[in-house]
């Protein structure tokens, strides 16, 4: 049984071009694995509250979407060893 999810993803400052791509490819991560993309919301270019790998600044990303449980440890993984994605998290959230 599907569950909703809310994921925050913060990218490394690229261009403009390479951040869409980014997004993109998460989520086609996702719908490959049959998820229900409910809303992306782009919160743009932040000051970090400390540096992360070198950086000051980040792109954050909050995503909502369905996915069968089993999926999350792939996603996870997808996320580590993505290098434009400097963090993330997942949180399993109840149903708006």
């Amino acid at each position: 049984m599907k569950k909703f999810y809310e994921s925050m993803i913060i990218i490394k400052p690229l261009s403009e071009e390479e951040t869409n791509q980014t997004i993109e490819t998460v989520k086609n991560f996702l719908t490959e694995r049959e998820a229900e993309i409910d809303n992306v919301n782009v919160w743009g270019l932040r000051r970090l509250a400390y540096e992360i790998e070198k950086q000051a600044d980040g792109y954050y990303v909050i995503l909502y979407f369905t996915l069968e449980p089993n999926h999350i440890k792939a996603l996870e993984n997808f996320y580590r060893l993505n290098e434009n994605i400097i963090r993330f998290n997942v949180i399993k959230k109840d149903k708006k």
